[in-house]
């Protein structure tokens, strides 16, 4: 992981840069285009080469992967980061967040910080992950906020391959039914559909147009405005 480049989404100005930290270089530039749309600086680091090697990285050690992220923030500080994101459903729930935050200097934010405040509002929940690794860490951080909340949850790692390989929205949106299973999800009773996985902001409009009579859910905008208040504070 020392190796790997940090990048950055060429956003200059008076405003702190924030650290993106993701599985892949796929949506560490999804995170660094994020800030760059809001005209935020930032700076990226990816920790796996690949989809499936992000998802064998999990298979690690709680403590080894926790280790891991610690040194890719503290590269990041090193390289001017105020703060850190984790632009990555998946990471932040295969580390101990506690520990993280312990060990750095910098505030970090990660995607269950935000599922976390959806649960005093919603009860019947549906969720799209990128593994179902992934769909059990956002499910549990549900349930601690909300015991009686129902989950339905799916785990599709083709879809994160289909995007890193650049297949168009509307299709990705076809060829894995994501239109029905919205569908699906509101004959359920779901209230809300999280979108668990970072890569999945890049179909989000277009599932938008099949998700009547539910939420669909992305954490993004939410994950910067708690940041950029936390970043404040520490100040």
């Amino acid at each position: 992981m020392h190796t790997k480049p940090i990048e950055n989404n060429g956003i200059q100005g008076g405003a702190p840069a924030i650290g993106i930290i993701a599985g892949t270089a796929t949506d560490t530039r999804f995170g660094l285009d994020f800030l760059a749309a809001r005209q935020v600086p930032g700076i990226g680091l990816a920790i796996s080469a690949s989809p499936q090697a992000q998802t064998q990285l999990q298979a690690l050690g709680r403590d080894e992967l926790t280790r891991q992220l610690i040194d890719a923030i503290a590269r990041l500080e090193n390289a001017g980061a105020s703060a850190a994101m984790i632009y990555c459903n998946s990471l932040s729930g295969a580390v101990d967040m506690t520990a993280v935050r312990a060990a750095v200097p910098i505030p970090v934010i990660s995607p269950l910080d935000v599922y976390a405040e959806l649960t005093q509002r919603y009860r019947n929940f549906g969720l799209l992950a990128a593994n179902c690794q992934s769909c059990a860490n956002i499910e549990r951080e549900i349930l601690a906020g909300n015991p009686s909340a129902k989950v339905i949850g799916i785990g599709n790692l083709q879809i994160v391959e289909d995007i890193e390989d650049g297949m168009p929205a509307s299709m990705i949106v076809q060829q894995h039914a994501l239109d029905d299973l919205a569908a699906a999800l509101v004959k359920s009773g779901v209230q809300i559909l999280i979108l668990g996985c970072t890569h999945f902001d890049y179909f989000y409009e277009e599932l938008l147009l099949h998700c009547d009579g539910i939420r669909l859910f992305l954490p993004s905008e939410r994950m910067l405005a708690i940041l950029q208040e936390r970043v404040v504070q520490a100040a």
